[in-house]
Parts: structure tokens; C-alpha cells; sequence
């Protein structure tokens, strides 16, 4: 994949993440748990997207 796809693709998973987001926020009919986990995946996938490093992951270092 070309970098300037690649970068592209990835602004628009972030923009994508950013509207989901904002629409919860909004979002009056939700209860918290529903709220609370939907923000849970959102933050997952963001993180999967950044690349790197991964909570729980194990990490070695040289």
C-alpha cells in the first residue's frame, strides 16, 4: 500500500471514530453501559489503527 493511501485510509478511520463518538456523546437514549462500552470498542480501535504498542500486549525490548 502507497503511503499516501495508507495515510488516507487512516485519516478517514480516525474521522470515522471521531463522528461515532461525537454521536454518542449526543445521544440521550443510551445508558451508560451501552455508552460505556461502545466508547471501549471506539478507543480499541483507534489504538489499532495508531499502531504500536497494544494494552495488555507483552512488549520485548532489545
Amino acid at each position: 500500500m502507497s503511503t499516501y493511501a495508507h495515510s488516507s485510509s487512516q485519516a478517514a478511520l480516525y474521522a470515522e471514530i471521531e463522528r461515532q463518538t461525537k454521536a454518542i456523546a449526543e445521544e440521550r437514549n443510551l445508558n451508560a453501559l451501552t455508552s460505556a462500552s461502545t466508547l471501549k470498542d471506539l478507543a480499541i480501535a483507534y489504538r489499532l489503527v495508531h499502531g504500536g504498542a497494544q494494552p495488555g500486549s507483552a512488549v520485548v525490548n532489545k
